[in-house]
């Protein structure tokens, strides 16, 4: 069963019309019940992605394509629209500038799926994807499917040795913050933010996507969250710090060395000792 929506009829008729029969709407109903019932295309797809990861929405239109058509694919939310594609003609939401996109190559082959770069928080939500199809003044629609998107949060664990560099994934150009709770206290210190403007720590370095805290020492245990512009936690890495490791190889030099000095000042004991003696036996003479 096919359920279409057709997009240029009047409201206001529709309205005025079931308020004249009551039958008329209770039949309406009943075809919602039965149109979202028995498609196919009814289950909401449930997926996650982490903030500032990719995310592929899964869509599908291969069933209702003509061998000849040019598939026209939208994808909407409750409050936006946020993707449209029609051949190489394509619109984006404001929202989802240059981070949405459904690839042409994959559409004409009736993969519909919604590519979405560098997730944020507020792309959170329902996503319905539809086939448009119809004259250019008269359009209608297929629904097609849901997809609910959860976006979570970075949670990391580290163990650091004194002295090594700590490096924090800032995973999304929407980090703004790095604020740090040492082990010991309940208090937040703002250690860098966007552009250099607070950085408490100066060997706390930008490169690529990455901050870098060299020389790490025992005080830079503790907790490290990365902040968006709206002050959510786009990251939390707890770290801990530990002794350095002596490798096999370096316990050795250094038994060898503590051996060398104490050979070393053997000769000058039996020197001392060699004297002494010289001297009682002078005395006695």
């Amino acid at each position: 069963m096919r359920c279409v929506m057709q997009l240029s009829v009047n409201g206001n008729y529709l309205q005025s019309y079931a308020a004249g029969s009551g039958r008329i709407s209770a039949f309406l109903m009943l075809w919602l019940i039965i149109c979202v019932g028995s498609s196919p295309f009814s289950v909401v797809v449930h997926m996650s992605s982490k903030v500032g990861l990719p995310a592929v929405l899964p869509c599908s239109v291969a069933s209702h394509l003509e061998f000849d058509q040019t598939p026209h694919i939208q994808w909407h939310t409750l409050s936006y629209s946020v993707f449209e594609r029609m051949g190489p003609e394509q619109f984006q939401g404001e929202a989802y500038r240059d981070r949405a996109d459904v690839p042409e190559e994959l559409l004409v082959r009736g993969n519909c799926s919604l590519f979405l770069q560098d997730v944020r928080f507020s792309d959170a939500g329902i996503y319905d994807s539809y086939l448009v199809y119809g004259e250019s003044n008269i359009k209608n629609r297929i629904f097609i499917q849901s997809v609910h998107l959860a976006v979570i949060d970075h949670k990391a664990i580290k163990s650091v040795e004194i002295g090594a560099d700590l490096i924090l994934d800032l995973y999304t150009y929407q980090a703004e913050q790095v604020i740090f709770q040492n082990s010991n206290e309940t208090d937040w210190t703002v250690l860098w933010e966007k552009d250099g403007v607070i950085n408490k720590k100066g060997h706390l370095k930008k490169r690529d996507n990455k901050l870098i805290l060299s020389r790490v020492t025992a005080s830079s245990a503790g907790t490290y969250k990365i902040l968006d512009s709206e002050g959510l936690a786009l990251s939390t890495v707890k770290v801990k710090v530990t002794e350095p490791v002596l490798t096999k190889e370096t316990e050795t030099l250094q038994k060898q060395s503590a051996l060398g000095k104490a050979t070393m000042s053997m000769p000058s004991l039996n020197l001392i000792a060699l004297f002494l003696t010289f001297n009682l036996m002078l005395q006695m003479n």
